[in-house]
């Protein structure tokens, strides 16, 4: 029996080299794969990133605008309307500036008053509100910042809070926050039917009713006034435009508003403490824009003797 010739004998250590090289080349296509992933990971972050960090940017450059915005609405001697209030810069940036005053506003400083709690109780009946539910808000709205523990027929007072578990309201004192109008009793059901309620009320006015600001509804149930006679006074106001807070404006006087409000002069009397038509705290209202990126900063300011303007609240959206 003849022998194989040598070089068709296979050794042993052919095949381990053999399958090291097959290993080898398995764990580079692996690390290959690996890297290829590793790197696709990468550029999708880093693209991200890019993305994250020009929204990021744009939001900066609109804050920005909103912030010169903002400059130009405390100056004292622009007037709502100015066409200086709204400017574009480049294709697709700019700012426009709404100049109102916080009199628009209830003022909760004067939550006490009785010609503001009369009118509160109808305009939450116009919102909604059964008179016994409107009553129970009012009278708690007037419990929560007087000084005394006596509560008002349908308020509440410590005895009624410490039964839900609050030791320490009513605060009996004046209103630092619209956030805590939803701790006063009953409240949530103004929540429930009237979700802008925020834009309703105001800590920030000086006590007055600004008839050059104030909407429909507020005229009519503060003031008692009709619905026709408020809608011709705001259409007064608006000025041939039609618009609110534009450059054609009008700015009435008391007895003016009056007359068109048809109330007689002993009412008007009446509520004299409670309304103006030169409200002395300013709401201005700046949003920025950078392409489809947008920023919206309020201020609140009160006009001081010298006319110059005292910084009260800021808002950022």
């Amino acid at each position: 029996m003849q022998g194989h010739p040598s070089s068709l004998i296979l050794h042993p250590s052919s095949f381990g080299a053999k399958r090291r090289r097959a290993s080898a080349l398995m764990l580079v296509m692996a690390a290959i794969i690996l890297m290829s992933v590793t790197v696709m990971g990468v550029v999708e972050f880093m693209r991200y990133s890019l993305e994250e960090t020009g929204n990021d940017a744009r939001e900066f450059r609109a804050m920005h605008l909103a912030e010169s915005g903002i400059a130009l609405g405390l100056s004292p001697q622009l007037q709502p309307g100015d066409p200086v209030l709204k400017q574009t810069i480049g294709t697709d940036s700019g700012f426009e500036v709404v100049i109102s005053s916080e009199g628009a506003r209830i003022p909760l400083v004067s939550i006490t008053d009785e010609n503001l709690l009369n009118g509160l109780y109808e305009l939450f009946i116009d919102w909604g509100l059964s008179p016994t539910d409107s009553r129970t808000v009012v009278d708690s709205l007037a419990d929560w910042v007087d000084t005394d523990d006596n509560p008002r027929s349908q308020g509440a007072e410590s005895d009624y809070y410490r039964g839900l578990g609050y030791e320490n309201f009513p605060r009996q004192q004046e209103f630092n926050s619209l956030e805590e109008l939803p701790l006063v009793r009953n409240w949530n059901l103004i929540e429930a039917i009237k979700p802008d309620w925020r834009n309703y009320f105001s800590v920030n006015g000086d006590g007055f009713i600004d008839l050059n600001y104030a909407p429909a509804d507020v005229l009519i149930a503060i003031l008692g006034s009709e619905e026709s006679n408020a809608e011709n006074l705001i259409r007064e106001r608006n000025g041939p435009d039609g618009l609110p807070n534009t450059e054609d404006d009008v700015k009435l006087t008391l007895n003016h508003a009056r007359s068109l409000l048809n109330l007689d002069q002993e009412r008007f009397t009446q509520l004299s403490t409670l309304i103006t038509v030169d409200h002395l705290t300013r709401r201005i209202e700046s949003t920025g824009r950078i392409g489809e990126a947008t920023t919206k900063v309020t201020v609140i300011a009160r006009r001081q003797s010298d006319g110059s303007l005292n910084y009260l609240a800021r808002i950022e959206e």
